[in-house]
């Protein structure tokens, strides 16, 4: 196969939901370690994540979905 091939074939899928398989606090916990743990430049500790779940979520994307005219898929 040759690499044109490959990176055509190199997407995966997944059946992604709304339901978490472990508890909301402990993606929290794990958030917040990996963005403590990801180096940056200069050590600046200047990127930020926000966790967003349940009606919080759905506002976020209607957002989303609105802010890109509704070229985003609900």
């Amino acid at each position: 196969m040759g690499i044109q091939e490959s990176l055509a074939k190199r997407r995966t899928y997944y059946n992604i939901n709304k339901e978490l398989p472990v508890a909301e606090k402990e993606v929290v916990a794990l958030v917040e370690n990996t963005t403590e743990l990801v180096p940056d430049a200069f050590n600046m500790k200047s990127a930020r994540v926000i966790v967003v779940t349940k009606a919080k979520q759905d506002a976020l994307w209607d957002a989303i979905y609105e802010a890109f005219c509704g070229k985003v898929a609900r």
